[in-house]
């Protein structure tokens, strides 16, 4: 290939944007450099597409290796070396059953079976080893050891299907299947490996093909007569015979030979150059995914900025939800720094873009994180860091997140009442015993009302230490009752009060305080009458006071769960 300067990619929409993270993840997991210190657009050079379908694969084997069915396989082989097959237990016989039947399916799946006809190693026919491995079969009449010699041979067969699955091309093929279709898949198809027709082919050398060899020739050709340009970058094209459609990108690229109403005049005009086809094929691997489900965060003040905050490391991470929570904070953490006020001079909307690989008809969901709700988050990143596992059961089946709950409502702009209200009830039906957290989201709707103050939106914000007072008046309240031996009517009293705080009946509110004091004896303190004439500092100060009625709790380690059903 003719040596160029550099190829040069700069910033567009979220997917391409995705695709360039994604070649940038590629690039630099296989050591070569790329230059992202300007702000809108990332350099390399074109030699780094040499060999690129092994580094595109290697990206993702090495990404996601650990999530494979492949790797689920091989893993048994620890377990083996573990057991000890004279003390063998009814326990051991489940599970070595259990793995046996996944072995098989795996085996004999499709796309094991496709990865097979690609793979010059021949020496073990899978296919035909699958059918020796047979579930170990025990009846009543018998005892583990009447069927030992079962166990122990098919033990041999799984170890030497193992070793022969660990052999580097069989590991090369196979991962790559995986790959393909546990990641890849959900982003595009139809083209390159994906096509139907290409299926039992060398998946390394369809990449190659369809994406590289016509970067190629496009970067080698005279483009100084071209009449056409990229719709997507606006490089110039000698000829709409080395473009691309946009068609093979799920659920996003428009069939131009059937969709032209979607186009000026009827004619169809998103033809793309082989460089772009490119990035788009990198898509996936500017994503994070797991279980069919993804996350990218298009945060467009740079380059730089974009690459490091979708950078996640999967090796503690189980769930598509913990890494949205890393991404959350990643934000928070570019934001925190900065100063609060260049950050808000400097930091633009940022968008989360979401794959739902199961959702046919929207697999992409949206959401917009402002200057304002992004300094909320930092502000309270610890707060918030300490729900992420924090679950509670609304139903027979049904839980929820308390972090994602907390986090839906900042997206969208909504107070926390709603939530804190169902939390409470929670707590005092003995459901929920995370009274710190209906604390926590006290102080972080707080500081919701208080934005919204700035901009005109909202009223009612109220001073943190005016939280914290009204709890302590809550907990001088319930010593009373302690005092007095009836803690029993605590539960009435509660109840009342938070009725009328979710009706936000004011006069009901005060008649229970009220009563609750004379009954006790004590003064009514005259803070109460402060905040009585704003339906949110209201609320505010009501809950808080409620958290104090119902007892102080000892916090619990971050990340433990509070739900004593779950």
């Amino acid at each position: 290939m003719k040596k160029i300067a550099k190829i040069k990619l700069e910033k567009s929409d979220w997917l391409y944007n995705a695709g360039i993270v994604g070649i940038c993840n590629i690039l630099k997991y296989n050591e070569c450099d790329y230059d992202d210190s300007n702000i809108n657009y990332v350099e390399f050079e074109s030699e780094c597409l040499g060999n690129f379908e092994e580094k595109y694969f290697n990206y993702f084997i090495g990404t996601y290796e650990k999530f494979t069915s492949w790797y689920r396989l091989i893993s048994f082989e620890d377990y083996m070396d573990n057991l000890d097959l004279n003390i063998i237990s009814s326990k051991d016989l489940k599970y070595i059953n259990k793995y046996i039947e996944n072995l098989k399916n795996k085996l004999k799946s499709n796309s094991y079976k496709s990865a097979y006809l690609v793979i010059n190693d021949k020496e073990l026919d899978l296919v035909k080893k699958e059918k020796e491995i047979k579930k170990i079969k025990i009846t009543k009449k018998q005892n583990i050891n009447d069927v030992m010699v079962d166990i122990k041979k098919q033990i041999e067969i799984i170890k030497e299907i193992i070793e022969y699955l660990k052999r580097d091309e069989i590991k090369r093929y196979i991962l790559a299947k995986n790959i393909i279709y546990d990641v890849i898949q959900k982003f595009w198809e139809k083209v390159s490996f994906l096509n139907q027709k290409s299926n039992n082919k060398d998946m390394y050398e369809e990449f190659k093909r369809y994406f590289l060899d016509s970067t190629k020739t496009y970067l080698n050709s005279d483009k100084e007569k071209a009449k056409y340009y990229c719709f997507t970058c606006g490089r110039k094209v000698s000829s709409l015979k080395e473009t691309f459609g946009l068609a093979w990108i799920n659920k996003i690229g428009v069939d131009m030979s059937r969709k032209s109403s979607h186009f000026w005049n009827m004619n169809g005009d998103a033809y793309i150059c082989p460089i772009c086809n490119l990035v788009y094929s990198c898509v996936p691997a500017g994503f994070t995914t797991l279980n069919g489900r993804g996350i990218f965060i298009n945060e467009n003040s740079s380059i730089k900025n974009l690459i490091r905050i979708n950078k996640h490391s999967l090796d503690t991470t189980t769930s598509i939800d913990e890494l949205e929570e890393e991404s959350y904070f990643n934000i928070a953490d570019s934001i925190g720094q900065v100063s609060i006020d260049k950050s808000e001079r400097e930091t633009e909307n940022i968008q989360i873009i979401k794959l739902n690989s199961e959702n046919e008809r929207r697999p992409y969901t949206f959401n917009i994180i402002s200057k304002e709700k992004l300094n909320i988050i930092c502000k309270h990143r610890n707060m918030l860091k300490s729900m992420i596992k924090i679950h509670a059961k609304v139903g027979t089946n049904e839980y929820i997140n308390i972090y994602r709950e907390v986090l839906d409502r900042i997206y969208k702009g909504k107070n926390l009442f709603d939530l804190i209200s169902k939390l409470s009830y929670l707590k005092l039906d003995g459901k929920f015993n995370g009274l710190q957290f209906i604390e926590m989201m006290l102080k972080i709707n707080n500081n919701l009302l208080e934005r919204g103050e700035e901009i005109g939106m909202v009223s009612g914000s109220i001073n943190d230490k005016a939280i914290y007072s009204f709890k302590c008046r809550g907990a001088e309240l319930r010593k009373g009752y302690e005092n007095r031996k009836a803690l029993n009517k605590l539960g009435g009293v509660s109840y009342r009060l938070l009725n009328s705080l979710k009706t936000k009946n004011v006069s009901r509110f005060m008649d229970t305080i009220i009563n609750s004091y004379m009954y006790l004896n004590m003064e009514i303190p005259t803070s109460f009458i402060n905040v009585l004439n704003d339906k949110n500092k209201f609320q505010t100060i009501g809950y808080a006071f409620l958290v104090g009625l119902q007892g102080e709790e000892k916090f619990k380690k971050s990340g433990e769960e509070v739900n004593n059903d779950k």
